[in-house]
């Protein structure tokens, strides 16, 4: 079957634009009809020898990549096979790939360079995690977006751990120039070979040229395995240098534990020059050396509401409350209100308290004049006030006489006072509602007393 521009596959796939062509297949840039989107076809050509061994070798490439979900992993759509033809629908990635860009600017900025290679370990680490190994970690195959995302590729060659060997004994599986020792010698492949070939594509993209060249590939994959790795040069930061030797180790055991080392390591690395970078620009933007202001904020704290006095307590040792409140004591009169030792809402509090204190000496007044309202229209004299007495035997109490002061013992009188010491009092009308006061004089003891009160 020939795959022709326009072809429906799977009466869903449309096929927009070959991309490009090998030996075992096709890729193709297609589109999803029923969702709308670009999607990325990878056939198999159907008319091969050998057609089952690689047919059965797509099937394992789809059930790798299905169980993988990274954002630094291309994710696989569907699997569908027509006609002795397998298809691979997988996430399209218009990006250029990491060999494009070496071949254009390599080598690069160490800075520029990190945040690919920490990705692509954070990736391969769910890889490994799933128990599938790249086994062919390359330029091609890490595609890098404009902002700096960064997708794996191509599992075709992949070995997950679960599954049966496709893979004769002794059978070299990857390319030549980024093939681990352990692969180069057709031994199995481990983590720990992925992270190899992870620091030959570090080593490349640090100097500009692969640690080993040769004029055929096993003369590349001899070279790796016997051949130590050639130093890095000097004006390289010296702890990048020494980390990326060590994932070229010839000893898988000498290399990091896993991926998550290397993208956490590479990580520290990248911070440290950013900072390094930043200390510089500021050291050229300011040439006389005047140290420049740097400011720094606090740690986001949750609000904590409390009161006046929690406030107070907090911010004063327990000393000095102490002899303050022995040496300036709170007046209850409300005196020290406004002492420096009161905080505002202490002071607010206390104004509070004298506002209520004579509100309520105002009602109970108010109280205390009614009733004495009420005492004077029924006659009846106040609790706290003692009646008025007249110097003769009776007296009439009227509203408009006025007032005689009392005496506070009788005795006898001349029948003629003095009318100098006895003021002449005006008679005054008798009011018939008016009380009438009758006093008897007791001549055995000599004191007067209130015998009755007659109407």
């Amino acid at each position: 079957m020939r795959l022709v521009e326009g072809q429906l596959i799977h009466r869903r796939y449309r096929l927009d634009q070959r991309l490009a062509q090998g030996g075992m297949g096709e890729v193709w840039k297609g589109y999803d009809i029923e969702l709308e989107r670009p999607v990325a076809i990878k056939a198999l050509r159907g008319d091969l020898p050998n057609e089952e061994a690689k047919l059965r070798r797509l099937r394992t490439e789809a059930h790798n990549s299905a169980n993988l979900a990274h954002p630094n992993i291309a994710a696989l759509f569907e699997y569908y096979e027509h006609d002795n033809i397998g298809f691979l629908i997988m996430e399209y990635v218009p990006n250029q790939s990491l060999a494009e860009i070496y071949k254009e600017r390599a080598p690069l900025e160490a800075t520029e360079l990190l945040p690919i290679l920490i990705q692509t370990a954070r990736g391969l680490y769910v890889a490994h995690s799933h128990g599938v190994i790249h086994r062919d970690v390359k330029p091609a195959n890490i595609m890098v977006s404009e902002s700096g995302e960064v997708k794996i590729t191509d599992f075709g060659v992949s070995y997950s751990t679960n599954q049966a060997q496709i893979t004769q004994d002794g059978m070299v599986v990857g390319t030549a120039q980024y093939i681990s020792p352990e692969q180069a010698q057709g031994e199995h492949a481990t983590p720990q070979s992925d992270i190899y070939s992870l620091g030959v594509v570090a080593y490349e993209g640090l100097c500009g040229h692969r640690p080993f060249t040769g004029a055929t590939p096993v003369d590349i994959a001899a070279a790796h395995v016997n051949d130590p790795v050639p130093p890095l040069p000097t004006t390289i930061d010296w702890q990048l240098r020494e980390f990326v030797m060590t994932m070229l180790a010839k000893d898988p055991q000498d290399r990091p534990v896993n991926a998550l080392v290397v993208s956490r390591t590479l990580a520290k690395i990248e911070r440290r020059l950013l900072d390094q970078q930043t200390i510089q620009a500021a050291a050229m933007n300011n040439p006389d050396g005047t140290p420049t202001r740097t400011i720094a904020s606090k740690p986001h704290r949750p609000l904590q509401f409390f009161s006046a006095a929690d406030w107070a307590a907090k911010i004063m040792p327990e000393t000095e409350q102490e002899q303050t409140r022995q040496q300036k004591p709170l007046s209850q009169t409300g005196d020290d209100v406004g002492s420096d030792t009161q905080s505002p809402r202490e002071a607010q509090l206390m104004a509070q308290l004298e506002a209520l204190e004579t509100q309520a000496q105002e009602i109970s007044q108010m109280g205390r004049n009614d009733d004495d309202h009420v005492n004077a229209l029924a006659g009846v004299a106040p609790e706290d006030e003692t009646p008025d007495e007249s110097p003769s035997g009776s007296s009439d109490v009227s509203s408009g006489a006025p007032e005689i002061p009392s005496t506070p013992e009788i005795t006898d009188l001349p029948d003629t006072p003095d009318a100098a010491e006895t003021p002449t009092v005006p008679d005054a009308p008798e009011t018939p509602d008016a009380p009438r006061v009758v006093i008897d004089n007791d001549l055995n003891n000599n004191e007067s007393t209130e015998r009755g009160v007659s109407r």
